[in-house]
């Protein structure tokens, strides 16, 4: 038995889209209403956007400005999801990384050189020829300068004068590095006497001039100092 056909043929794209159109029942035509309602949304959803991303730039802006973020590729630091950590104070090198100088109470009866400050942890010895200085661990005699901080008056040698090219703050008067030897940072400043009051830093303290300055700046000289020869 063969097949029997339409009586009105096959379907035409115009009978299509009438079916469709019954499938899914009647539609309102768009009204010109609607479509200015359609495009207020639209407006609207689009300045709502447009601020949001001026709004948040403006806050980051504020926040630079303030410190209070980094940026990435501005500030270094470890990032995570985009946030990078802005270095503490405690992060940054500070101008001299060595031992810290602290107060030294040097008791009713100081030596005869005896300091303001010492550096941290050292212990202090000496007699009336040099304050002595040595880092924890080291006991050897007061004597054995090697290795330590050492204050003592130098009378000078005829003739040969003490450096004064390089000038260093030593409390409010002004004293003078030694750069001839590198085995030690010395600076010295000049007595009311006439003798220089010298200082020599072993490396280990980490110490700068400036700092070497600072110490002699707050060593005390009493009657009982012994100055050397040379």
């Amino acid at each position: 038995m063969t097949g029997t056909t339409s009586p009105t043929g096959p379907s035409s794209p115009t009978d299509l889209a009438d079916l469709l159109d019954s499938a899914a029942g009647g539609h309102r035509a768009t009204t010109p209403d609607v479509v200015d309602a359609d495009l207020r949304r639209g407006r609207r959803a689009l300045a709502q956007r447009r601020w949001s991303r001026v709004g948040a730039t403006a806050v980051v802006a504020s926040l630079l400005a303030a410190g209070a973020v980094a940026a990435p590729g501005i500030i270094g630091g470890d990032s995570t999801d985009g946030v990078v950590a802005v270095p503490g104070s405690g992060d940054v090198d500070p101008p001299n990384p060595g031992v810290d100088l602290v107060a030294f109470d040097a008791g009713p009866t100081p030596k005869p050189l005896s300091p303001a400050e010492i550096p941290d942890g050292w212990s202090v010895s000496g007699s009336e020829h040099a304050l002595v200085l040595a880092p924890p661990g080291n006991d050897t005699s007061p004597d054995d300068f090697r290795g330590k901080l050492v204050v003592y008056l130098d009378s000078g040698v005829p003739g040969e004068p003490l450096p004064t090219a390089v000038e260093v703050a030593v409390g409010d008067r002004t004293g003078y590095a030694i750069r001839a030897d590198d085995s030690a940072l010395q600076v010295w400043v000049r007595q009311p006497d006439g003798t220089a009051l010298r200082a020599q830093a072993p490396p280990r303290l980490g110490w700068d001039e400036a700092t070497v300055g600072r110490f002699i700046g707050g060593v005390q000289v009493s009657d009982a100092a012994v100055a050397s020869k040379g």
